[in-house]
């Protein structure tokens, strides 16, 4: 009987995980699994990184019962503990972009199909100066909401919170210039951003964007996206035109694709790691760790 650590963070998106524990814990009963669950609850010192440190050894399978950013947190955990068991991740966020760029399903029953058959993909994930992200690291116009808006308005109104947010917050977003200095592969780039991304996935924020839509999560190498900052209306329908073509090589936006970059700020430049909020660093290197993480996935999915 395989031995699983189950995190949960009931406050996850619309707060559907706490409403459906019975089931989960039913129908990985009932597929054969040993479960050993606790809650996540960082004001009361419960933290993923905390109970993942104490129980490291003990288990099969770490799941994960949250959102993007309850996973960013066990996969550091994970990494920074040296743990080699496979994760199993059933999201209950407001955007689940990780999940949906690897077909994994919300569905306890459906999951559990998956938990059964033991199917897993070892993916790249990123480091970012001592921390790692598990599918985006990102700078720039909306980022901010991701760790800004309000759980309670998730809660109830889930990923539509990040859209009242992004309204909200839309002058301040579109105004936004983030000077870089961004050394790879030999090449040299510097200039005043409006928003930038170093990610491995087909889905940022709940979109699936052309810009990224042929990206392979395990090979080796991040999709960089890098808007310049417009200067006027025509520079923004340019700029959207671009974003909706998947246009690559046109004057505001550029796609390249690296396993490391070294990245210089000159001024402010807040980050999110997968929707968690990065810090303010002047350095920053950044490092594929290829195919670290093995998740459990549905057998299309391999």
């Amino acid at each position: 009987m395989k031995k699983v650590l189950l995190l949960l963070n009931a406050g996850s998106g619309t707060g559907q995980a706490k409403n459906r524990m019975f089931e989960i814990l039913k129908e990985l009963t009932l597929a054969g699994f040993e479960v050993t669950t606790y809650p996540i609850v960082p004001d009361r010192g419960m933290t993923s990184e905390k109970i993942i440190q104490q129980c490291a050894g003990r288990f099969d399978i770490i799941m994960c019962v949250g959102g993007d950013g309850t996973l960013n947190h066990v996969v550091n955990s994970v990494v920074q503990a040296g743990i080699r068991e496979p994760i199993a991740y059933l999201p209950t966020g407001s955007t689940n972009d990780f999940a949906r760029s690897l077909g994994i399903p919300a569905e306890p029953e459906e999951y559990c199909r998956a938990l059964s058959a033991g199917t897993t993909f070892a993916y790249d994930i990123g480091r970012f100066n001592d921390r790692y992200f598990n599918y985006v690291a990102a700078f720039g116009a909306f980022t901010q909401v991701s760790y800004e808006t309000n759980q309670a308005s998730k809660n109830v109104l889930g990923y539509a919170a990040y859209l009242l947010q992004s309204i909200v917050t839309f002058p301040e977003s579109i105004a936004m210039r983030c000077h870089l200095v961004i050394e790879h592969d030999g090449e040299r780039e510097e200039g005043k951003y409006l928003y930038g991304a170093i990610s491995n996935t087909t889905s940022i924020a709940g979109i699936t964007s052309p810009l990224i839509r042929k990206s392979e999560m395990d090979d080796g190498v991040f999709e960089v996206t890098l808007i310049q900052a417009p200067d006027s209306l025509g520079d923004v329908r340019e700029i959207l035109t671009a974003l909706a073509s998947g246009k690559m090589d046109g004057d505001y936006v550029k796609v390249f694709r690296t396993d490391r970059l070294h990245i210089r700020v000159v001024g402010d430049a807040a980050w999110t790691l997968d929707g968690e909020y990065g810090g303010a660093p002047e350095e920053i290197d950044v490092s594929v760790c290829p195919k670290r993480i093995r998740m459990i996935v549905p057998e299309e999915t391999e």
